[in-house]
């Protein structure tokens, strides 16, 4: 055997070997393609698609932790810790109908380590709503309240309404500058109707008005506004169809450049109108300058025709993006408020 020969037999016998070590490699699969979440423009920051719909979610919440103060006149001063967690859920897409949305918020709130649920301390509540175009139904501060843009300038804002936390249908209308909204809220509570005097912070049921959820009809309420440039004006009416009262709110808004003015007026004929618990008159004056790119001062001022008025005042200071400090206080005096009543409060807030 020569050489060459050799050579040859080798080079075969090796190609045998590896023949059938190939035979047992473990060949890879082909990674299949990933989905990645994508965001979602049309409805402003922070949404983005859910992965194979073309339904666009958003989720946001705050921390919140405050320390407030109240002394009124010939009283001991009072000291209350508040804590407070708040996460909120929001969900929209397109149709022919207009845009199917929906939005969820539950918070929690601890006031001076108080652990029982609903007792003044600890308090988990659930909002939400739902719609489709402009119909919505939900649970959460009434449509009017929402449409009129709430108070004033500062976070307390002023007293001009408790029609909050109620179960509704309202329906929407918008066309160019101009929109205009008519709801239908539950005024039940519990099983009776909301008929009941707020002596400052007393609730007390009428139980001489109270149809005890007997009737069908819930109240009625509806506003139109309008924009002008940096101007809004608007107005709203609300019907407490239990005792038959009216409530009116009209207002001006305007923002031109660093600063902002609120101007409201509020009447209702029964201080049990669940719009706005007062017999009379109230006026709203609200005022704010951003001082700087992350510093705003803000001032509201009310008062009602039995001589009660109050003033609010804050500052408040974004120390960075998602996390601010508040100061605000107030003082006041009449039967709306109390006997010269002071309040203060400081919060630091992380919000995202």
């Amino acid at each position: 055997m020569n050489i060459k020969s050799l050579l040859l037999g080798s080079a075969a016998a090796l190609a045998v070997v590896s023949g059938a070590q190939a035979a047992d490699a473990v060949v890879a699969a082909e990674p299949e393609p990933m989905e990645y979440v994508r965001v979602c423009d049309a409805y402003g920051t922070g949404f983005f698609y859910i992965p194979g719909t073309e339904t666009c979610l958003k989720v946001g919440g705050l921390l919140r932790f405050e320390k407030n103060y109240s002394k009124a006149d010939n009283s001991k001063a009072y000291y209350e810790w508040h804590t407070r967690a708040r996460i909120q859920i929001e969900a929209k897409n397109d149709s022919e109908w207009g845009t199917v949305y929906s939005w969820i918020r539950l918070q929690g709130d601890s006031y001076n380590n108080t652990v029982e649920d609903g007792a003044g301390g600890n308090r988990t509540r659930w909002w939400y709503y739902f719609g489709i175009g402009g119909l919505e139904f939900g649970r959460f501060d009434a449509p009017g309240t929402r449409f009129q843009g709430y108070g004033g300038r500062t976070d307390w804002g002023g007293y001009y309404g408790n029609d909050h936390n109620q179960q509704y249908i309202s329906y929407t209308f918008n066309y160019d500058n101009f929109s205009a909204f008519v709801a239908l809220e539950n005024d039940l509570y519990n099983g009776v109707n909301y008929n009941y005097v707020n002596e400052l912070d007393n609730v007390v049921l009428d139980q001489e008005k109270s149809d005890g959820g007997r009737t069908y009809m819930p109240n009625v309420s509806a506003g139109v506004k309008g924009s002008f440039g940096d101007y809004e004006v608007g107005a709203f009416v609300g019907y407490d169809e239990s005792i038959e009262s009216f409530n009116v709110r009209k207002w001006v808004r305007g923002d031109i450049g660093m600063f902002g003015f609120t101007l409201m007026g509020l009447y209702s004929d029964d201080a049990r109108n669940e719009y706005f618990n007062y017999d009379g008159f109230s006026g709203i004056l609200g005022l704010s300058a951003k001082v700087t790119d992350t510093v705003t001062v803000a001032k509201d001022i009310q008062w009602w025709d039995d001589d009660s008025w109050r003033v609010i005042g804050n500052v408040n200071w974004k120390v960075a993006s998602g996390f601010s400090v508040l100061l605000e206080a107030s003082y006041g005096d009449g039967k709306q408020v109390g006997d010269k009543v002071k309040t203060g409060m400081l919060r630091f807030q992380r919000s995202f």
